[in-house]
């Protein structure tokens, strides 16, 4: 069986964002995940810094004006924002590792297809033989012993196969699913075989 094929490297590191989001970059090396909306707010107010400050308030040029506040993307932010963006940003650092591709769950792998083979044992010819997803896989005077394979999807879990025989040899069935036998019915038990999983 071959090795599990290894996901490529993430292209900007563990700090890769999913689909979607990009870093809000509210200084260098803010590598939190965000919208590209709200990427370009943040870029809109870092290259206007002065914007909505009042250098007369209580906390000296840092000071924000009235119906402003920090905007504390990371500590010591003084980016005066609304109290509403500020609050953006908080949920945005809440969530941050749920935002890394290197935290989001593996994609499930698809289950593989197998392989089953169809037979009818014994000797002699039967009138037709079919099956149940495979419709008929053999027709009128298909000789004995007969075998046949086909791929079956992961999600089929019922097959069946049953003949209506020529002649009065004794006729059996046999069932291999990726090369394990799952129904061996001897010969002269009757003219159908069921699989289930």
């Amino acid at each position: 069986m071959p090795a599990p094929a290894h996901a490529d490297p993430l292209p900007y590191g563990p700090d890769t964002c999913i689909q979607g989001y990009v870093w809000r970059e509210a200084r260098s090396g803010d590598t939190v995940c965000v919208t590209p909306e709200t990427r370009s707010t943040v870029a809109q107010q870092n290259a206007n810094p002065k914007a909505h400050k009042d250098p007369n308030g209580a906390y000296g040029p840092e000071s924000c004006a009235q119906g402003y506040v920090w905007r504390e993307a990371f500590d010591g932010d003084t980016i005066c924002v609304t109290p509403d963006f500020r609050q953006q940003m908080f949920d945005d650092n809440a969530a941050a590792s749920s935002r890394k591709q290197a935290n989001a769950p593996e994609p499930t792998p698809q289950a593989a297809e197998s392989t089953i083979v169809l037979e009818v044992t014994g000797s002699g010819e039967v009138y037709s033989i079919w099956s149940i997803p495979f419709g008929q896989v053999g027709g009128d005077h298909t000789k004995i012993p007969f075998s046949k394979s086909y791929p079956l999807p992961a999600d089929e879990d019922y097959v069946s196969m049953n003949w209506n025989s020529r002649d009065d040899h004794a006729k059996g069935c046999r069932i291999t699913v990726d090369n394990k036998v799952v129904v061996n019915n001897p010969q002269g038990t009757g003219g159908t075989c069921v699989f289930t999983r």
